[in-house]
């Protein structure tokens, strides 16, 4: 009887755990039958309140935005995704989608923010960007949504918008890359380099400041000598110059004083960072020719002219600058500075997604798990690599995605800069990369910054 009985009970005990992994999550065998649309085996969420399965009432959830419209899925993981979340939807008794709210990009701060000061009976999660972030957080427009019992360990959760605001910023996803370096194979192997060189400086952690200036260096020359440099190793874009070499300088254009609050940083390492911008354009950076555009140093890299390019990673997309470049091309992160934290990087200015406080906080913590429920993967669809796929088309070699990008999707830094309207330093890059004194620019400038920091305040 006591070895029927043990039989028994570990029958029970198997029927019991075949959904959970040890972690208390759902089994691997849960997550394959989920791949291919059984949802039957997977662990329920519970209301730690109530210790049941959550319960929202029938909830409705719509995720604002200015861009969406509605299209059929059109490949067999968004159908899936799509029968995950009615699965969701039925399980936990809510409705939740995205939709376009009918208000355009340049109305949306005032309207987001007219929606959050009167409020309403609808359940909305806002998309905002660098011009009302902040402002929204400082007016208390925006509720915590700490407090709703979320995993924020979660691969999918992209941590660059979490750690904006952190608490009141959130929003799912991989960071999007951005500030890089191009470089021209073709120049660097004419030139007695490795075509490859700056991926290999990169992969030994050598990308740095001073390896960079050494091969621009070396780039730059008079070829017929006549005494008028004629090859020049940059074809440089400023204002994307200049804030990462900051923040590879291990420095960032704000800081925060000791309440918290953001003011200018003219720190010795931000001024350093500004002198050797200062440096690279006079020295290496090919000059417009008269009557040439704004952009004109586009085009040289383009049509293969220089040998190194600066912008953000757009470029080399599909349908970028770069997609019908004769030459060949690779792409490395922003190099090392002396004073960084020796890990390659990329800035990150992605939207975020707020809840409206005026909700208050019982209401805003059911809209949070219900976006937590809704935006998760299909379980056994997880596949931490599963981004790259997106990206190897757009690039003449695999090392610009599997290495390149590994390190910005790895280390994507969101900075409060990019979050105060006006803030504008292109002025200071304008003037420095044309060779100008650093101090008596920032000088200039000064007021100007410091009234947009002011601004946010008021």
């Amino acid at each position: 009887m006591k070895k029927i009985a043990i039989v028994a009970l570990s029958a029970v005990l198997v029927l019991a755990l075949a959904g959970c992994d040890k972690k208390g999550g759902s089994s691997d065998a849960a997550k394959k039958a989920a791949a291919n649309g059984d949802y039957s085996k997977l662990k329920v969420e519970k209301d730690p309140v109530t210790k049941k399965a959550y319960d929202f009432g029938g909830m409705e959830v719509k995720v604002l935005n200015w861009w969406y419209t509605e299209a059929p899925a059109a490949s067999k993981a968004q159908e899936d995704q799509e029968a995950y979340r009615k699965y969701l939807e039925e399980t936990y008794n809510f409705k939740c989608n995205e939709a376009n709210w009918q208000v355009g990009w340049a109305d949306w701060p005032a309207e987001v923010a007219n929606y959050c000061l009167t409020g309403g009976d609808e359940a909305y999660v806002f998309i905002v960007d660098y011009r009302s972030a902040f402002a929204g957080y400082s007016n208390g427009l925006w509720a915590d949504v700490s407090q709703a019992g979320i995993d924020w360990t979660k691969d999918k959760w992209n941590k660059a918008p979490c750690s904006v605001l952190p608490g009141y910023t959130f929003n799912v996803g991989n960071p999007e890359p951005r500030h890089c370096i191009f470089f021209n194979k073709r120049i660097l192997q004419e030139n007695g380099f490795d075509p490859d060189e700056p991926y290999n400086l990169q992969a030994k952690g050598e990308w740095t400041w001073e390896a960079f200036e050494k091969m621009c260096e070396a780039l730059t020359k008079d070829t017929d000598n006549d005494g008028i440099i004629d090859q020049y190793a940059l074809s440089g874009y400023g204002q994307e110059f200049s804030v990462p070499a900051i923040f590879s300088n291990g420095s960032s254009p704000t800081t925060k004083d000791a309440n918290g609050r953001i003011v200018l940083d003219e720190s010795d390492k931000t001024l350093e960072a500004w002198e050797w911008t200062r440096e690279i354009f006079v020295k290496y950076n090919k000059p417009a020719e008269e009557g040439a555009e704004w952009n004109y140093f586009m085009a040289d890299f383009k049509n293969g002219q220089t040998a190194f390019y600066n912008n953000q990673e757009y470029d080399g997309q599909g349908n970028g600058l770069l997609a019908d470049m004769k030459d060949d091309w690779g792409m490395v992160c922003f190099p090392l500075g002396p004073n960084g934290d020796g890990k390659y990087f990329t800035l990150n200015n992605d939207n975020m997604l707020v809840i409206p406080a005026i909700y208050g906080q019982e209401k805003a913590n059911k809209i949070m798990k219900i976006y937590d429920l809704w935006s998760d993967t299909v379980p056994g669809y997880e596949d931490n690599d599963s981004w790259k796929e997106y990206y190897y088309s757009s690039f003449r070699d695999t090392r610009a995605v599997d290495e390149t990008m590994q390190h910005m999707m790895d280390n994507s830094i969101a900075y409060d800069s990019w979050l105060i309207p006006n803030f504008d330093y292109r002025p200071i890059a304008w003037s420095v990369c044309a060779g100008a004194d650093v101090a008596a620019t920032f000088d200039a400038q000064r007021p100007v910054l410091q009234a947009a920091i002011d601004d946010l305040y008021k």
